[in-house]
């Protein structure tokens, strides 16, 4: 990763959607101020056709590609939110993604919104997505939280062949089977439960049930925050 310096440590690096480029509706020149809040999201395609997505300082995009923003959070002056964190429902991906997210998540007595909003800031509804951690697909579930639940990364589902725990529907039942439990486990406290789906439960009671001191877990917590705030109002 050529740019590996300037990423967030969940910054990963995703195959590109079709009609990417052309969907996205948040495009700032590569020329655009670094000088940007810690917690914007951007990402840009290289020339190998692989996306980098990050939330540190954003980077120089490379000759001729353009930078991409995911959403900026409210202006600390005026308390209002960024047009673009508005348009989080035109991200390429989301409108195949919604229906198996909503599904899930009532399936689970989840707010949909809520699992929406983990999705957007897992993988950008990118149902390809892999981490360098090895987390999968739509809400970046990993193998060993979905045996959790005794779905294996590749799950056979009679009648049907294999279905792998990239395809969307399976994905996004698991992650809010997690995230439901996560709810449970913490009293129905949101932020705690979404910093356990960042760092895993044990971080959280191990620091009291408290949100750990980890800058990416707590940006994390701050990013999905705010896009549920966004798919709220």
């Amino acid at each position: 990763m050529g740019v590996r310096s300037l990423l967030h440590p969940r910054a990963r690096r995703l195959p590109v959607p079709a009609g990417f480029c052309s969907a996205a509706l948040w495009l700032l020149l590569a020329s655009a101020s670094p000088a940007v809040h810690a917690d914007a999201v951007w990402q840009f395609v290289d020339g190998d056709g692989v996306v980098h997505i990050g939330n540190a300082a954003a980077p120089q995009a490379p000759a001729g590609r353009e930078l991409i923003w995911l959403g900026l959070p409210p202006n600390p002056k005026t308390g209002a939110t960024d047009r673009r964190d508005r348009a989080l429902h035109e991200l390429p991906g989301y409108a195949a993604a919604k229906p198996h997210l909503e599904a899930a998540a009532l399936a689970q007595a989840v707010d949909p919104a809520l699992v929406i909003a983990v999705a957007a800031a897992e993988s950008a509804f990118n149902v390809q997505a892999v981490s360098r951690k090895g987390a999968l697909g739509l809400m970046q579930v990993m193998p060993a939280t979905a045996e959790r639940y005794g779905v294996p990364a590749r799950a056979s589902v009679q009648g049907s062949g294999s279905v792998s725990l990239m395809e969307p529907k399976l994905n996004a039942e698991v992650g809010s089977r997690y995230l439901a439990d996560l709810l449970r486990l913490f009293g129905g406290d949101k932020e705690l439960a979404l910093a356990a789906y960042n760092a895993g439960e044990g971080a959280v009671l191990k620091y009291g049930r408290r949100i750990p001191p980890y800058p990416e877990t707590q940006q994390y917590v701050e990013r999905v925050m705010r896009f549920y705030r966004t798919l709220v109002r």
